[in-house]
């Protein structure tokens, strides 16, 4: 069983590689690249408590759930790709002597804060805010990959920087973040408590030598009781018992194993007050008023996105020209970390979807090619709009014809014009040609903005303004 078990780690490790190199490079061809963040119980829980409905293919990770009961944590052993790298990493880490190994896998009180972790995120979803994604296992291990084959990308360093410290907590304690923070881990442990099988002991072989648990991955003490909601079905207890003390039992007496979570009603009472007073906080900010954020094209509206967006980083790993980045200031607290475009980076590609096909909860809802580009409807998605900073554009302030923006305007009919104009020019009379910016057809992929000639500050600027998500799509004052 050990060694099945690590041949499923080592396939969902590749496979999980395999479709972030294909979400990478933008090759979707119909194949399932949000598999795991699909699979993930908590972020289908803290989308459903949110947005009162989820995406279909989310609905592996509710069967995961329903499955969990009577296999137990199957997919924090055997699947999870986070897990099996932290389990390398607690292998390459871990002491040679075994008794420090066995000191190091016993069950700590400290496994029971990923439970009132859970209990502040699942709290804070069933009142619209959303922040599973910041802890969901998945979505960690998604925005740390997307960070290391993207340098440019904004905050990239301290994303790895969380990563690199949890992989070195590991030679503390064995997959350190599977039992103290991961709150994945902490749901699937709830619905493993009610697993009408487990590891049991007889007492009559045990001579107490605590080698169960040297390789125990959950810490679930099977030396004593083993703990329901900690166990991994990992089966190492068994194979390292030397007198054959362990076994598996269906229906097992009820004295024989341990099904608390450990959580004191005090903890449970001050994560109650903690995750009332975040939701309180963050809720009160205000959700408009954020001129420097350009969502994605066919982002739903702001209330919505934050109810759906897991934080993931998968529109921004498979976008083809890096347009899109992590929030930090400009979306708010509650949209730390989710997309926003920088059109200083890049711009939107007028013949892209690749967003939109990847978001795993649809907080950016699937769309065609035609219907972004109003060839299909006649009215095109707009993301914001263009505006002319006159005190910076080289013909209307320095008297240089340039009509890049008009260039390379992807909008047909083009969206910047040239209106010509004769001006006096050092005693002479000089024909310019100035741009205008007609906001009606403007769709704000910002392909201007990035290639206008001006250095440092952009003659011409995107702004959310005008978004087709707003009501009414009006860039006007209302």
């Amino acid at each position: 069983m050990r060694r099945l078990r690590r041949y499923y780690q080592a396939f969902f490790l590749v496979l999980f590689a395999a479709a972030f190199a294909l979400a990478s490079q933008g090759g979707l061809k119909g194949y399932p690249v949000t598999v795991f963040l699909d699979s993930s119980a908590l972020n289908a829980v803290g989308t459903l408590l949110s947005a009162h409905n989820i995406a279909y293919t989310m609905w592996i990770g509710l069967l995961i759930l329903a499955l969990t009961p009577f296999l137990g944590r199957f997919f924090c052993g055997w699947i999870c790709p986070l897990g099996t790298l932290f389990h390398l990493a607690s292998r390459w880490l871990r002491p040679r002597k075994a008794a420090e190994r066995i000191r190091q896998n016993l069950h700590s009180r400290t496994q029971a804060v990923k439970y009132l972790i859970l209990f502040v995120l699942l709290l804070a979803a069933a009142f619209g805010l959303l922040q599973v994604g910041v802890f969901d296992p998945i979505a960690l291990l998604t925005r740390t990959s997307a960070a290391l084959v993207s340098p440019g990308m904004r905050a990239g360093w301290m994303m790895i920087a969380i990563f690199a410290v949890l992989l070195l907590l590991n030679a503390w304690r064995p997959r350190f973040w599977c039992r103290h923070v991961c709150p994945l881990g902490a749901l699937l442990g709830v619905a493993a408590r009610a697993m009408p099988g487990g590891v049991v002991r007889d007492r009559g072989k045990c001579t107490d030598c605590g080698l169960c648990n040297r390789d125990c991955i959950g810490a679930c003490s099977p030396n004593t009781r083993t703990r329901m909601a900690e166990c991994f079905v990992c089966w190492n207890c068994i194979e390292d018992c030397p007198e054959k003390a362990l076994r598996w039992e269906w229906m097992p007496k009820e004295e024989e194993l341990a099904r608390e979570l450990g959580v004191s009603r005090r903890a449970f009472f001050g994560a109650t007050l903690g995750g009332a007073a975040t939701v309180v906080a963050l809720k009160s900010q205000a959700v408009a008023g954020y001129p420097e954020r350009i969502r994605p094209p066919g982002a739903l509206a702001e209330p919505d996105f934050l109810d759906r967006c897991l934080k993931c980083g998968e529109c921004m790993k498979i976008c083809p020209t890096g347009v899109l980045r992590p929030a930090l200031a400009e979306a708010g607290i509650a949209g730390l970390w989710t997309p926003v475009m920088d059109m200083e980076r890049g711009y939107c590609e007028y013949n892209c979807v690749l967003c939109a096909q990847v978001c795993p909860s649809g907080a950016i809802r699937r769309m065609s090619i035609a219907e972004k580009s109003g060839t299909e409807t006649g009215v095109p998605v707009k993301v914001g709009t263009a505006f002319l900073d006159r005190s910076r554009c080289l013909p209307w302030s320095f008297g240089r014809n340039c009509m890049v923006c008009e260039e390379v305007c992807p909008v047909s009919p083009k969206a910047i014009h040239r209106t010509p104009q004769a001006v006096e020019i050092e005693g002479r009379m000089v024909e310019l040609y100035l741009p205008q910016v007609d906001v009606e057809r403007c769709t704000g992929c910002g392909l201007c903005q990035h290639e206008c000639p001006v250095n440092d500050l952009a003659a011409i600027r995107v702004t959310a303004a005008g978004e087709s998500r707003t009501p009414g799509g009006s860039f006007f004052l209302r």
